[in-house]
């Protein structure tokens, strides 16, 4: 199945950022399982409202593309994600299994928009090192970077370990859900707000 074609992007802009330097931006890929379906295989859907929620305090813009699937289109990442279940691939190999690259997005879309609203330079919402390359090659001016760092839950584990280390994206270990101890980081959470046990006065 060949990749889904480019559609319309979308440009969702706070605030008066016309002609300025340093706007924030978040360029988002469109990810129907985790934003329609709710899927939690992934941290898509947190990662826009991370920076939906901070360009509404902070001015900036989210620029929103039809590229599911890292631009494999939605059959062809279905189709990983059963390759993904069935032999315990991950995210790049299941991609690989089915002959389709790691990664095919493209943002000329994104340095035309740029242009046409007179943004001189921004600050990247992303943790993906290939986003920034490719849109400087593309003319685009990155003064810097804000991190756009989710917290990991049981079923994206695997999937954030693989852009971490197979994609070097910037996250620091922040997709492991376990603790050294054995607990999930939510049971850990829990136990913190409690006081650290079932008589301990609960966290202010």
């Amino acid at each position: 199945v060949d990749g889904a074609p480019s559609t319309e992007p979308v440009a969702i802009a706070y605030g008066e950022i016309e002609g300025r330097s340093g706007v924030a931006v978040r360029v988002h890929d469109a990810c129907f399982t985790s934003e329609v379906l709710g899927s939690l295989k992934c941290d898509c859907k947190q990662q826009l409202q991370l920076a939906m929620d901070y360009v509404q305090e902070h001015d900036g813009m989210v620029i929103y593309l039809h590229q599911e699937g890292r631009g494999i289109g939605l059959a062809n990442k279905l189709a990983a994600y059963r390759l993904q279940d069935e032999k315990g691939l991950d995210t790049v190999d299941a991609n690989r299994a089915l002959g389709l690259p790691d990664d095919t997005r493209e943002y000329t879309a994104v340095a035309n928009i740029l242009e046409d609203m007179g943004i001189k330079s921004i600050r990247l919402m992303t943790n993906n090192p290939r986003k920034v390359a490719t849109l400087e090659r593309l003319g685009v001016k990155i003064d810097g970077r804000i991190p756009c760092i989710v917290e990991a839950n049981l079923f994206n584990q695997g999937y954030l370990e693989a852009k971490e280390g197979r994609m070097k994206h910037y996250l620091d270990g922040s997709w492991c859900y376990w603790d050294h101890s054995g607990s999930t980081f939510d049971e850990a959470d829990e136990q913190e707000n409690r006081g650290g046990g079932e008589g301990g006065k609960k966290a202010e």
